[in-house]
């Protein structure tokens, strides 16, 4: 999977999932590896692919209640209209993405607004949330000088 453009992923997941992770007495959400919290979004460092999609580095950790809420998102991926990670050794697509607020796009970054969680993403993030259910928007910007590729790979409505 060769690169095309260095680009970053900012994505919030979903605010009031953060902020009630945060609350609980022994909760704790955290960014490695490439990725950071900036307030209420996580950014995480990627490259667009030749093969088309993003793939972004950086883990993301939520726990609390002794362990029982023990969720880790690794190397998400944007696919076409999905948004995917591996949760435990398993690629699960965690949310459809509708067209991009910007679908013309420019060359330093890309929007969607329209981000929904599917069953299986609701299921990582404890079954609270069901099918359709809005996670935060998502950003794609250009890090450094944007290729002419960057963003050629739109992201497809489902």
């Amino acid at each position: 999977m060769t690169d095309t453009g260095r680009v970053e992923l900012e994505w919030g997941i979903r605010k009031s999932f953060v902020t009630y992770v945060e609350r609980l007495p022994d909760g704790s959400v955290s960014a490695t590896g490439g990725a950071v919290r900036d307030g209420d979004v996580f950014r995480l460092s990627g490259r667009r692919l030749v093969s088309g999609g993003w793939a972004f580095d950086g883990v993301l950790h939520f726990s609390g209640y002794s362990g029982v809420l023990d969720v880790t998102l690794e190397a998400i991926r944007i696919d076409g209209a999905e948004l995917s990670a591996e949760v435990g050794g398993t690629r699960i697509t965690l949310a459809l993405l509708a067209e991009p607020s910007n679908a013309a796009g420019d060359d330093e970054s890309l929007r969607v607004d329209a981000v929904l969680f599917t069953d299986d993403g609701g299921a990582v993030f404890g079954g609270v949330y069901s099918a359709n259910t809005p996670a935060d928007p998502i950003t794609i910007r250009a890090v450094g000088e944007p290729t002419r590729d960057t963003f050629r790979a739109r992201v497809r409505t489902p």
